[in-house]
C-alpha cells in the first residue's frame, strides 16, 4: 500500500515539473524573441564612427580616434573590431567595455606607420548584446572604409621648425652659432641707431635728410641648397622600424622646410642605378608640396649605386654654386675609395656635406661583457666597423669634404646644426 502511494506522489510529481519546465520553456522562447526583437528594430540606436588624420606621418607614433554612442534604453555589451591595413601588422585588434544606455565613450588607438604609401583601413565591426537579458548577440558592420596616405613624416617637420625658431632653441639641441663677419646683402637705409656700426654710415644719405642714416645689410639669401638622397642598397638597412631611406626622406622634408623658411631654395635629387626624382631648387610657396610629394614616391631596391651618373646629372642639371646636402652609407673604406673621385668632383663646383650613418646596434655589441668564443669574435667585428667608420669620416674631411657621421635617430637634430653653421659662417 505504501508503495503504491509514493508511485502516485511520484507520478504526480513529474507532471508538475512537467508543467512548469514547459511554461519555462516558453518563457524563455519569450524573452529571448523580445531581446531579439530589441536588437534588431533598434539596430540604428548604436553608432560607431573612426577618426583618422587625412595624411599619416611615417615613423611617428599617431592616435586613431573612436566614438561609440548607446542611445538604446538598456546597457549593452560591446566588442568591437576594426579592419586595420596590413601594413599595420595588427590583425587582432579589438575593444570590449560595457555602455549604458544613453552614454557615449570615447578611445583612442596608438599606431605607428613605418612605410610610405596608400593605407585602406576597412569597416568596423561589432558584436553586442543586452548587458542584462544576454540571450542574443548581434554583429553590425559600419561601413568606414578610407584610404589614407602615409607621408614622409609632417610632425617631425613641424617639431624641428618649432625648435629652430623658438627661443629655447638650445633645449632641443639646435646649436646657436655667432655670425661670422658682417652680413653682406644690401636691404634698405635707415636712421642710425645707437650701438650701430659707424663704418654702415650712408654719408649721402645723411647729407640729404640732415641726420645720420646707415646701410641695413641682410644674410645671403636664394641660396640653392638640394637635398641629395642614395636610393641603392646600402641604404635598405633598418633601424627602429625605419630603413636607412626613410630616415633620409623624413629628415629631407625636415630641412628643405627650415630652408624655405630661411628664405633660400629647396631641391631634391634621387639616384640609385638611375636617376629618380629632380625637384629643382626654388623658393616658392609649393615648393615644400613639390618636394614631399617627390619624396613620397620613392623606393629602395638591391642594386649598387651609380655616382658617376650622379656627378654628370649634376654638372649638367646645376649651373649654379650649390650646397648638396647628400644622404648614402658607407660600410667600408673600399666603398668610399670607389667612390671618391666623384665626390671630390662634386666639392669643387659646390659645397658638398656628405651624410652617412653609425650602425647604433654595433655601438651595444661593442660594449658587450664576453663570455664565449663568439661573443669575442662578434665585439671585435663591432669595434672594427665603428672604427672603420671613424676613417671614413676623417677621409672625408682631410680631403675638404663637409661630414656628419650621425645615428639615424640624431639625424634631423644634426643636418639642421650644420645647415646653420654654414649660414653663419656664410661658407658657399
Amino acid at each position: 500500500m505504501g508503495i503504491c502511494i509514493f508511485a502516485f506522489l511520484l507520478s504526480h510529481s513529474y507532471k508538475m515539473l512537467f508543467t512548469w519546465s514547459k511554461w519555462l520553456l516558453i518563457l524563455c522562447i519569450v524573452v529571448t524573441v523580445i531581446d531579439y526583437i530589441l536588437l534588431i528594430f533598434l539596430k540604428d540606436k548604436l553608432k560607431i564612427t573612426r577618426s583618422v588624420n587625412e595624411k599619416l606621418s611615417m615613423g611617428d607614433n599617431q592616435k586613431i580616434k573612436y566614438v561609440i554612442q548607446n542611445e538604446l534604453p538598456f546597457e549593452i555589451e560591446l566588442e568591437v573590431f576594426d579592419e586595420f591595413p596590413s601594413q599595420l601588422q595588427e590583425r587582432e585588434f579589438s575593444k570590449t567595455l560595457n555602455l549604458k544606455p544613453l552614454k557615449e565613450e570615447r578611445y583612442e588607438h596608438t599606431i605607428r606607420p613605418l612605410s610610405r604609401g596608400n593605407y585602406n583601413f576597412g569597416n568596423i565591426q561589432a558584436y553586442y548584446s543586452n548587458r542584462f537579458l544576454g540571450l542574443v548577440q548581434r554583429k553590425i558592420t559600419f561601413q568606414a572604409e578610407i584610404d589614407v596616405a602615409v607621408v614622409p613624416s609632417i610632425i617631425q617637420m613641424k617639431q624641428a621648425e618649432l625648435q629652430v625658431f623658438s627661443k629655447t632653441a638650445t633645449l632641443a639641441g639646435i646649436r646657436r652659432i655667432r655670425q661670422i663677419g658682417e652680413n653682406d646683402e644690401f636691404e634698405h637705409i635707415r636712421s642710425y641707431a645707437q650701438g650701430d656700426n659707424i663704418k654702415a654710415i650712408n654719408w649721402k644719405a645723411t647729407s640729404r635728410k640732415n641726420q645720420l642714416m646707415v646701410n641695413q645689410y641682410q644674410n645671403s639669401r636664394s641660396q640653392m641648397i638640394y637635398s641629395i638622397i642614395d636610393k641603392g642598397r646600402s641604404m635598405k638597412m633598418p633601424f627602429n622600424g625605419l630603413t636607412l631611406l626613410d630616415h633620409s626622406i623624413n629628415a629631407a622634408l625636415v630641412i628643405s622646410n627650415i630652408i624655405l623658411r630661411k628664405h633660400d631654395k629647396a631641391g631634391l635629387i634621387t639616384f640609385s642605378d638611375k636617376i629618380g626624382s629632380i625637384v629643382k631648387a626654388e623658393a616658392s610657396g609649393s615648393q615644400l608640396q613639390k618636394i614631399s610629394t617627390g619624396l613620397y614616391r620613392q623606393k629602395t631596391g638591391f642594386l649598387e649605386s651609380n655616382f658617376e651618373l650622379l656627378f654628370y646629372t649634376l654638372r649638367k642639371q646645376l649651373s649654379r654654386r650649390s650646397i648638396l646636402f647628400f644622404y648614402t652609407n658607407f660600410e667600408t673604406p673600399l666603398d668610399l675609395e670607389r667612390n671618391l673621385p666623384y665626390l671630390l668632383a662634386l666639392n669643387k663646383k659646390h659645397l658638398l656635406v656628405v651624410i652617412f650613418f653609425i650602425n647604433t646596434e654595433l655601438i651595444e655589441s661593442s660594449q658587450i661583457t664576453c663570455k664565449t668564443k663568439s661573443d669575442i669574435y662578434f665585439k671585435t667585428f663591432a669595434q672594427k666597423t665603428l672604427v672603420e667608420k671613424e676613417k671614413i669620416m676623417d677621409k672625408l674631411m682631410i680631403q675638404g669634404i663637409q661630414t656628419i657621421l650621425t645615428k639615424p635617430e640624431n639625424l634631423n637634430i644634426n643636418v639642421i646644426n650644420k645647415y646653420l653653421e654654414i649660414k653663419a659662417k656664410r661658407m658657399k
